[in-house]
């Protein structure tokens, strides 16, 4: 018997397609022929075949050999051979995440007491403010009040001066006046 002469199984027949090689056209088995052949060839179908879709995803088989063992040994808790995967020692991780809660909660304290440090800040800084503003009011009624004394001084000088002025004309008047008077 020769080779094309033989009868073909499906599934060598789906190994021949799957092959990078280009497939031949599909032999007919000679017991129960089909009316529909594996063969990427036979477009008569509008719809795809589930064998032609599973051909098609050959391309994951790689892919999915090794994602299957890391979703078994998570889901599972086994390894590859069935046995217990061994145990991871995660106390490191759990003194690490508290070390991050104890650091969390001090950062927390340190904020809170810095908190309160700048209200009490604020509330000085209002105070000096507020000081300040009276501190100025003052100095602009004092500086007022300068002012209006210097006007009231300069006045009185001038008044004293031509008072005085005044005087030593009587007083050389009456001086003059009576001598000259025969």
């Amino acid at each position: 018997m020769s080779k094309a002469s033989k009868p073909v199984s499906e599934i060598d027949r789906l190994i021949e397609l799957a092959s990078d090689e280009k497939p031949r056209a599909a032999v007919r088995t000679v017991d129960a022929p089909s009316e529909h052949s594996l063969s990427l060839e036979n477009q008569k179908d509008s719809s795809p075949s589930m064998w032609r879709v599973l051909i098609q995803l050959r391309v994951l088989l790689p892919y999915l050999a090794k994602v299957l063992p890391l979703v078994e040994r998570g889901l599972l808790g086994t390894n590859i051979t069935g046995h217990a995967a061994p145990t991871i020692d995660t106390s490191n991780l759990d003194r690490g995440i508290a070390g991050v809660g104890e650091a969390q909660r001090d950062l927390k304290t340190a904020l809170n007491a810095q908190a309160a440090e700048l209200q009490l800040l604020q509330e000085q800084v209002a105070g000096l403010t507020q000081s300040v503003e009276k501190d100025l009011l003052l100095h602009e009624e004092i500086s007022s009040n300068v002012a209006s004394l210097r006007k009231l001084v300069t006045a009185s000088v001038w008044v004293i001066f031509v008072l005085l002025a005044a005087l030593i004309a009587l007083v050389a008047y009456a001086i003059f006046g009576h001598s000259l008077r025969p």
